[in-house]
């Protein structure tokens, strides 16, 4: 057994990328490891154009996150790491792609690439040694300089079916709902004026309206809410990014069931709608055994 560090934000439903990363603590020491989360610290490149920017943001996010306590899912077991930085030698750190650089100055590094690298913060910096995993394959293929790149995909789910299902949906559905997020700056492919945005709503109160309306359109194409619709009835449509083909999009059929690529590929979100259902309760089956191969595989690239 070994010892995990996992460097993620205080716990919040709405982001999934916050979710998986607390899921993967949680399924770690559901395994017999010991695993902790790191409260996640904003990381900076300084230089001498941003200096004055990057320490004001710097002094402004400790401030925000000394005030703020952090939060943890109560029903995940994700103990809080107190111990001290300085001995760290025997833990595997967890960094998200959006961490720049190493600021634990761990000895043994995972970086999960939860997103194309770069994509959030429009530069990324890791470094040599580390362990790479992709979340699925909507990352694409991903090699660092003295790294090494696994070929098994570390993707951790939670689907919190509480919400997203079929009970209590109504019996007549109209009307669009529709999300932003991290599709902002994409043009809207119809008049959302009298539509209902879903960005920043609670998981009950989204799925409130999954239960009521017609069609979910998405501008974010790698969002949950686009799986969640499909659960409660809803037909869902994402709205591709420019140049990527469906293919390219989600490779693996299986990640695209129950989904539509635009409004022109309702046929396959009719012909593949009743798949949803199965193929997320496999997923959610398969999590313990991908956690358990990437804990195997980190303990013995590292050598612990």
């Amino acid at each position: 057994m070994a010892k995990f560090l996992i460097f993620t934000p205080s716990y919040n439903e709405k982001s999934g990328g916050v979710v998986v990363l607390h899921k993967l603590c949680h399924i770690l020491n559901e395994l017999g490891h010991e695993s902790y989360l790191f409260p996640y610290a904003y990381t900076y490149e300084i230089n001498r154009f941003n200096f004055f920017k990057n320490m004001c943001n710097f002094v402004k996010w400790s401030v925000y996150n000394s005030l703020r306590p952090f939060k943890s899912n109560v029903h995940f077991d994700t103990p809080v790491f107190n111990g001290s930085i300085n001995n760290l030698d025997d833990f595997v750190v967890v960094y998200p792609e959006v961490v720049f650089g190493n600021p634990l100055g761990a000895k043994n590094v995972v970086r999960w690439l939860l997103h194309q690298p770069g994509f959030h913060e429009k530069r990324f910096y890791f470094s040599s040694g580390e362990l790479i995993f992709k979340f699925n394959s909507a990352i694409k293929d991903f090699n660092f300089p003295g790294s090494c790149t696994s070929p098994n995909e570390l993707k951790v789910i939670h689907y919190p079916l509480e919400h997203y299902n079929l009970s209590n949906i109504s019996k007549k559905r109209s009307g669009y709902a529709y999300c932003i997020r991290k599709g902002k700056g994409k043009s809207f492919v119809k008049d959302h004026s009298k539509d209902i945005l879903i960005d920043n709503l609670s998981h009950q109160q989204v799925a409130k309206v999954f239960k009521e309306v017609e069609f979910f359109v998405s501008y974010d194409t790698y969002t949950a809410y686009s799986i969640f619709a499909t659960l409660c009835g809803c037909k869902s449509i994402v709205i591709g990014d420019a140049g990527v083909d469906k293919k390219e999009w989600y490779p693996l059929d299986s990640d695209r069931y129950g989904i539509a690529y635009g409004f022109d590929d309702m046929a396959w979100l009719e012909n593949t709608n009743e798949l949803v259902k199965e193929h997320i309760l496999n997923e959610e089956k398969k999590c313990k055994d991908r956690v358990k191969n990437f804990a195997e595989e980190s303990i013995e690239y590292f050598r612990l």
